[in-house]
């Protein structure tokens, strides 16, 4: 039977400051994906309060689903494919408890949002590659 062994070099992997940053990239990231989506071209109206509250909602949602995912995974490793996952499956969630569909089927707009996040997350990881180069 496998157990979990903590020594010095995995104890770092559970500290709740390790998962700050991640949770902040998935909540931003699923806060603007909502915002674009819900807004379909309407930016006029896109600027109220109550759809900034539903998607803040969806972010907080996605950054904890976020941080949930990350806590059972290995995290000494990264890939554009599994950031783009985890944040289209975290948004997706996110969406789908922020708010009703704007249109039909009723998956839709979670689906179309969760891939707007995906590419938002893939952006941000070669941003940072980009970085990490200079």
């Amino acid at each position: 039977m496998a157990s979990l062994k903590l020594d010095a070099s995995t104890s770092d992997h559970f500290r709740s400051s390790a998962f700050i940053r991640p949770a902040v990239e998935k909540f931003v990231g699923a806060w603007l994906a909502c915002f674009l989506v819900m807004a379909r071209g309407e930016f006029a109206k896109a600027f109220s309060f109550e759809h900034a509250e539903l998607a803040t909602v969806c972010g907080i949602v996605g950054a904890t689903v976020s941080v949930m995912l990350l806590a059972q995974m290995d995290r000494t490793t990264n890939s554009v494919s599994r950031q783009a996952t985890i944040s289209a499956f975290a948004t997706f969630i996110g969406d789908v408890f922020a708010h009703p569909s704007h249109f039909p089927p009723q998956w839709a707009e979670p689906l179309v949002t969760a891939a707007v996040s995906a590419a938002i997350a893939i952006m941000v990881w070669h941003a940072k590659q980009w970085v990490k180069r200079l």
